[in-house]
């Protein structure tokens, strides 16, 4: 009985070890995550300025953020499955995704990104915030029928996202993306009605100028 303290003394200390190793880890992977993060955030901010040398910039930088993340797959599964490393995902999805749409590319898929499934999804659930800004900055472009063609795919991809009815613990946060989704959709099809009639309007205003004016 008098080794019984002393062998727990030591394996607390193994646990000690290993909590500070966890620790530091941690400290490591959040900076990385906040680090991504900013870089996807920059992109997402150049490309409504088109200024795509500056996004491509950016998404490198996150790529490669996101390999050195992706190690602690294996090394560190308790710091990877966390949910900052799935937020940082989140916004290289949705950044990549807006600058497909914007570069006429097709669309990275989830093998390509290299990112988590529920990642992927929450990724194509915020991507339809930007599609709503994206045909926001065509309207006032008066880009109309492109517009539309923004609308059909945010529409689209809405009614994909409704089909998951996986639990909240599977799909985190997806059935309040969806919520915000519908809002989103609803709105901006009112704001390309309301932009298409002023447009008619104008049209009939600036022919009746037409025909006054030659009588």
């Amino acid at each position: 009985m008098q080794n019984f303290a002393q062998k727990i003394k030591l394996e607390l200390s193994g646990v000690n070890q290993v909590l500070e190793r966890l620790d530091m880890e941690r400290e490591k992977m959040l900076q990385l995550t906040r680090e991504m993060s900013r870089r996807c955030r920059e992109a997402m901010f150049a490309l409504h300025r088109e200024d795509f040398v500056h996004a491509e910039d950016e998404l490198s930088k996150a790529r490669e953020i996101l390999e050195e993340i992706n190690k602690l797959k294996t090394e560190s599964p308790q710091i990877y499955y966390s949910g900052a490393v799935s937020s940082a995902q989140t916004e290289y999805v949705e950044a990549s995704l807006l600058y497909s749409i914007l570069r006429r590319r097709e669309p990275p898929g989830l093998g390509e990104l290299n990112v988590d499934p529920q990642a992927y999804l929450a990724g194509v659930g915020d991507f339809i915030g930007e599609l709503r800004r994206y045909i926001l900055n065509l309207l006032r472009k008066g880009e109309l029928k492109e517009a539309w063609n923004a609308f059909a795919i945010m529409e689209e991809l809405y009614v994909e996202l409704s089909k998951f009815s996986f639990p909240e613990a599977l799909t985190p946060g997806l059935r309040h993306k969806v919520d915000v989704a519908r809002a989103l959709l609803e709105n901006t099809r009112n704001d390309i009605m309301f932009f298409e009639r002023s447009q008619e309007l104008i049209e009939k205003i600036e022919k009746a100028g037409k025909w006054a004016g030659k009588e």
